[in-house]
């Protein structure tokens, strides 16, 4: 499957995505068929995950078992040079379900059962027991460290890694302290490399799932493809919790909300300020998608319904654990909200662990 170097195509057709490290995009070969192409950005990329993301994902799809190939774009070719990528086919007619939920074509039962297939689906045939090289509770620890790290070099940042702070009506320790007190105070991370390592899709929300983009068919709900497996930071196997914890993360509109600026930051440019506020414009047009359909409690559900109740401690550790990966990747107000969103989950996984 692997080649040498990329292949030669005729034209790019569409960009689909412009990655935070790596461009989607429509192409078609000289022969007139067209696929789906992820390239790497090269030393281009945001953060520092983004070519071995790409070689990652192209592993994913080259070892996913009969079963499951209907549930994922066929790996057509991958490659190291000049730059890792791999191509895949192309999901003609077909649409992300962010853009089916912005254009709230679905209604509430509909909304349903798309959850509730992709929970049998996601929960019930995708989580097989698996191993990794590196284990996630590493990874979380790492991570944390390199958005301390990162919000160090910021100057409208710097300040809440020492700093004693209230965010969110929720007092909050300083980020660093609250890293150290994670692996000195909680047994969080020890939870979570000794709970048994399922797969996991890794980067599961609503714009890594295609739908067509029409359909008079009952089963329109459940004609869907999952894409770009593995994590922002790596990861494909780990804590169940993992896929629910990232679903909802952008289901609820949080996500969302951060990516297109709906989303206001207050108290960091005062560097004496104690009291810091991230808030959602829940009232604006864009947000209506989130707010009169509700695209997560049926999947929690289904979650609930395989593994028993939400451990709302590693929830939020993940919470944390998400937001502090792209302060690595992003900048401006978004980066700002994702690190007041990591301080202040971080708190709250130490506050419900110990």
């Amino acid at each position: 499957m692997a080649t040498s170097t990329r292949p030669h195509l005729a034209a790019v057709d569409a960009l689909l995505r412009d990655g935070y490290w790596d461009r989607t995009e429509i192409i078609r070969m000289a022969d007139g068929s067209q696929r789906v192409r992820k390239q790497s950005k090269g030393h281009q990329s945001a953060g520092p995950w983004g070519m071995d993301n790409l070689r990652a994902e192209a592993q994913y799809l080259q070892d996913l078992e009969p079963h499951l190939l209907d549930l994922f774009p066929r790996l057509i070719a991958s490659w190291e040079e000049p730059a890792p990528g791999y191509d895949m086919a192309y999901q003609k007619e077909c649409v992300d379900l962010g853009q089916l939920a912005r254009a709230r074509l679905f209604n509430q039962q509909q909304a349903n059962q798309f959850q509730a297939h992709l929970g049998k689906r996601v929960f019930g045939q995708l989580h097989t027991p698996a191993n990794a090289t590196f284990t996630l509770s590493d990874n979380i620890l790492d991570t944390l460290k390199k958005a301390a790290q990162t919000i160090a070099t910021l100057a409208d940042l710097k300040d809440i890694l020492a700093n004693q702070l209230t965010i969110n009506g929720q007092y909050c320790d300083a980020f660093t302290d609250n890293i150290k007190r994670l692996t000195e105070q909680t047994k969080l991370l020890q939870v979570i490399k000794n709970q048994p390592q399922v797969r996991l899709h890794g980067d599961l929300f609503l714009e890594n799932i295609l739908l067509p983009k029409f359909s008079s068919l009952k089963q329109w709900p459940t004609q869907l493809v999952l894409i770009d497996p593995v994590s922002v930071a790596g990861i494909s196997a780990g804590h169940p919790l993992f896929d629910l914890a990232k679903y909802e993360s952008y289901s609820t509109g949080e996500l969302p909300a951060m990516r297109r600026g709906h989303v206001q930051v207050t108290g960091i440019e005062c560097h004496n300020e104690k009291q810091l506020d991230f808030t959602i414009d829940w009232q604006h047009l864009d947000m209506k998608a989130y707010t009169d359909i509700n695209w997560h409690r049926s999947f929690r559900q289904s979650y609930i319904n395989h593994y028993g109740p939400v451990d709302e401690a590693i929830y939020a550790l993940l919470e944390a654990y998400f937001a502090a990966a792209m302060v690595v990747c992003t900048e401006g107000v978004e980066q700002q909200a994702r690190a007041l969103k990591a301080l202040f989950s971080l708190e709250r996984a130490i506050f419900l662990a110990t």
